[in-house]
């Protein structure tokens, strides 16, 4: 096996969509932390609060798993709907209970919108799985990255993980290229339309004193309970 194809074969359990997910959170939850000048012990709560919320995330398929009667192995092997709609799932429950938690102490306004971002890119992942194999790979690759990049410049290098993701899908025989390429089309133009919508109907860097937030986004920065 030639280095090439070591590397692709690797390429999406690297990054794999819960480690995109998560790293992906976990950056946006230091990067608006840092902004804020708040002190390190409200960090460690949020990252706990993040962390915590992601292992609610296998409710989803322990239930499954439950009422089945499947193991792990059997439940999340292969490239059928269900698995799909286990993952989608999974990171609903996610999401929702990690935007609760910012809401509830007005933590800030990016990590809800990541998460709001997060679910509104999972729906046509669902929606399609069973008529189009949709790529999980190239949206949940992409979502994290591009968001980062609208959030903040800086971090446009790591758009380089979801453009190598496309033709890895390909190259391991996982998806065609229209299902990689829609995927990575309808991906970006759902997460750079909820960022419009949730930034005032622009597309700048989110700032210290502008944040995404929208129509009922969350309370004000600066008000609240944000800092415990």
């Amino acid at each position: 096996m030639s280095l090439l194809s070591t590397l692709m074969e690797y390429y999406p359990y690297v990054f794999h969509p819960a480690i995109t997910i998560g790293v992906g959170a976990l950056v946006l939850i230091h990067h608006e932390w840092t902004r804020q000048g708040a002190d390190r012990s409200t960090l460690y709560r949020r990252v706990g609060g993040f962390l915590g919320a992601g292992v609610l995330s296998l409710v989803p398929s322990l239930a499954y798993m439950l009422v089945t009667g499947q193991g792990p192995m059997e439940t999340m092997s292969g490239n059928a709907w269900q698995v799909d709609a286990l993952v989608a799932g999974g990171i609903g429950v996610a999401a929702a209970v990690t935007w609760l938690l910012w809401w509830r102490y007005d933590w800030g306004s990016l990590v809800p919108t990541y998460m709001q971002t997060l679910i509104v890119v999972t729906v046509p992942y669902i929606a399609l799985s069973p008529v189009w194999n949709f790529s999980g790979h190239v949206t949940m690759s992409l979502m994290p990255v591009l968001f980062l990049v609208l959030v903040d410049r800086k971090f446009w290098p790591l758009l380089l993980v979801p453009l190598v993701m496309v033709p890895n899908r390909i190259y391991v025989d996982a998806h065609t290229w229209a299902q990689a390429i829609g995927a990575f089309v309808i991906t970006g133009a759902l997460v750079v339309g909820v960022y419009w919508y949730r930034n005032d109907g622009s597309l700048r860097p989110a700032s210290a004193e502008s944040t995404p937030l929208g129509p009922q986004g969350g309370r004000p920065a600066g008000q609240g309970r944000r800092n415990q």
